[in-house]
């Protein structure tokens, strides 16, 4: 794995407010000091949630590597009580382990997809090319 960039965290509350940001999450998360990370992030919430809960369920750090926004990243969930510190480390390479979690990822998205999709549709209507002018 190739790390682009430094590593940078943020802290969550009980509720999942942030209440510090450091390092180059400052530029994009800054602002969003009190609020809910999925007031500031709510695509997140989908991707991230989960492992949130797991770690703090279970008490254990979570790492987890997704693709959001544009970017791949790894992040390092450490609880401490109901607070949890993400660690966020950019990355350029990816091994495959990372592979087979974005591929599982990308079938989520594509079940999700599949089931908003109706049921039916109609059949297209005839085109013909002598109806171009």
């Amino acid at each position: 794995m190739s790390v682009a960039g430094g590593c940078s965290s943020y802290v969550l509350d009980a509720d999942d407010r942030i209440t510090q940001v450091s390092g180059p999450l400052e530029a994009t998360l800054g602002h969003a000091l009190g609020h809910s990370i999925w007031e500031t992030s709510p695509e997140a919430e989908r991707l991230f949630k989960p492992y949130f809960e797991q770690a703090r369920r279970t008490g254990e750090e979570v790492e987890f590597t997704e693709f959001y926004r544009g970017f791949l990243a790894r992040r390092r969930v450490v609880p401490a009580g109901r607070s949890l510190t993400v660690y966020v480390t950019p990355m350029r390479e990816l091994d495959v382990t990372t592979l087979g979690t974005l591929a599982a990822s990308l079938g989520q998205i594509e079940a999700e997809l599949a089931a908003r999709a109706p049921a039916r549709r109609d059949r297209p209507a005839p085109a013909s090319l002598r109806a171009l002018p």
